[in-house]
């Protein structure tokens, strides 16, 4: 019994330390038939650097945006409460 665990363990050692030689596609219904060719674009073409500092720009901006929209059309709850109190409520 420990001598067929020690033989396993071996194997895997064995296995683990050596790259396998290809790719090997196991789920032809998700990565489709063969090796995959396709070639990058948009931000998957960029440096991996830049086309995060592209996306990470991107999202302030629409964070900005976003943020900005709200405050105009919707307003803040909290600033409208103490606004409508002082106005229910003058200062002396």
């Amino acid at each position: 019994n420990r001598s067929t665990v020690q033989h396993s363990l071996r194997g895997l050692q064995r296995m683990s330390n050596m790259p396998p030689n290809r790719i090997v596609n196991k789920n032809p219904y998700l990565y489709g038939p063969g090796p995959l060719g396709r070639k990058p674009f948009g931000l998957g073409a960029r440096p991996p650097l830049h086309g995060l500092l592209i996306c990470a720009g991107q999202a302030i901006v629409f964070g900005l945006i976003g943020g900005f929209a709200y405050n105009i059309f919707i307003g803040d709850p909290g600033l409208k409460k103490i606004e409508d109190y002082y106005k229910e409520n003058p200062t002396r």
